[in-house]
């Protein structure tokens, strides 16, 4: 019914959805955070991608290719400096600034002319020319140590010649450092414009030179605090985290329900695999206390994560208890996020939590049952049960 009903993208999205045992009662959950819980960095996320779609849809000088928008989304907020100096390089790279073109676009009746040219030229000032082509800015990148010079190519559009020149420059040794002077360079020349325009104030080198240096000294100083913070944090919580760490991946038990002591438990050792949605697996393998295996199995899933089909298999295999009357149950994976999940140390990511929540539930049924973590190389039977029922 669902395959005929929907695309076949969509059908197979809708199967993979796995449908809690135990809750009848739906919930509602973001689907773009990893807890299902929203928040603004996701809420904002999703805008900036449908304000992007939206963007790339208007046949206009504000159209942002590809390029433009993996920059936006991926380093443009993690450049160095103060976060106005970010919001510049936004607005002249979405073509959003106030200057003199973009008013003469919107059939605004103001003067669109350069106002830093000589006043023999009087270009109009677009962001290209204010930021690049304008003599004063040619000038002010000349006296940077940065080595730009005015052989570059005027035809390239003012947004991927700064997305160039902040890759080129991140990658150069002391690229951090590079960064800060570059969008400083920018920011001051948005502010010698506007000191000119709304002040009547002049352009004078040795001024802008010495605002250019207290901007940049500022910037270096943030970023020296910035970086001993961080390292202090790292250094306190180093300790901490490394025995954490440790204690996660050597402790046998981290998550029982009902008493472990003088009982035959069944030892399950469960493992899966992923690499499509349709493209999963799941396989686990029952050993006595003696060490006898009494039971191996293995089947083809769907999932939409590794994630998910892991945790799809443990509950596999408590159902596959729970039907044999075994109820003294030790499982052991190897997907720790899981496993910290019951020993509460970590969040159940919105993809697992249905399925967790129906292991819990059913474990409450049990005499005895715990989760451990076991390393890949302990785990090679599961592993390769579940490898040869993956789909092809």
């Amino acid at each position: 019914m669902v395959r005929s009903l929907f695309t076949d993208d969509t059908a197979s999205k809708i199967l993979a959805m796995p449908h809690s045992r135990s809750r009848e009662v739906d919930e509602i959950y973001w689907p773009h955070s990893s807890t299902g819980d929203y928040n603004v960095k996701s809420g904002y996320a999703v805008l900036f991608s449908k304000y992007m779609e939206l963007k790339g849809s208007v046949k206009d000088k504000t159209r942002l290719g590809e390029e433009e928008k993996a920059f936006c989304r991926r380093k443009l907020w993690k450049i160095p400096g103060a976060m106005i100096w970010r919001i510049l390089l936004w607005r002249i790279i979405t073509n959003t600034l106030s200057v003199g073109s973009n008013f003469e676009r919107r059939n605004m009746a103001v003067d669109s002319r350069c106002i830093i040219c000589s006043q023999e030229r009087m270009e109009t000032e677009t962001m290209e020319h204010l930021f690049r082509d304008c003599e004063v800015a040619k000038r002010v990148w000349a006296c940077t140590e940065l080595g730009i010079r005015d052989s570059h190519d005027q035809s390239m559009a003012i947004g991927k010649w700064i997305i160039h020149w902040i890759n080129y420059l991140g990658k150069l040794e002391g690229g951090e450092a590079r960064l800060v002077r570059f969008v400083a360079t920018l920011w001051r020349i948005w502010i010698l414009r506007n000191r000119i325009m709304f002040r009547g104030e002049s352009f004078h080198p040795n001024l802008f030179l010495n605002l250019w240096a207290k901007e940049v000294r500022n910037a270096d100083e943030a970023i020296i605090e910035i970086k001993r913070e961080k390292e202090k944090r790292n250094r306190d919580s180093h300790g901490i985290n490394e025995e954490r760490v440790r204690w996660l991946r050597e402790s046998k038990l981290f998550h029982t329900i009902g008493a472990m002591y003088n009982c035959d438990c069944i030892r399950v050792m469960v493992d899966a695999g992923w690499k499509a949605r349709n493209k999963a697996s799941i396989g686990w393998v029952a050993f006595t206390e003696t060490g006898d295996r009494i039971y191996e199995n293995s089947k083809a899933i769907k999932a939409e994560s590794a994630l998910q089909a892991e945790a799809l298999g443990l509950r596999e295999v408590i159902y596959w208890a729970k039907n044999n009357g075994i109820w003294h149950l030790e499982i052991s994976s190897d997907c720790l996020p899981l496993v910290a999940f019951f020993a509460g140390i970590e969040k159940a990511h919105h993809l697992t939590k249905e399925i967790l929540e129906d292991i819990i539930s059913l474990s409450a049924l049990f005499h005895c049952v715990s989760f451990s973590y076991i390393p890949r190389s302990f785990n090679n039977v599961a592993h390769g049960l579940a490898c040869k029922a993956m789909p092809n």
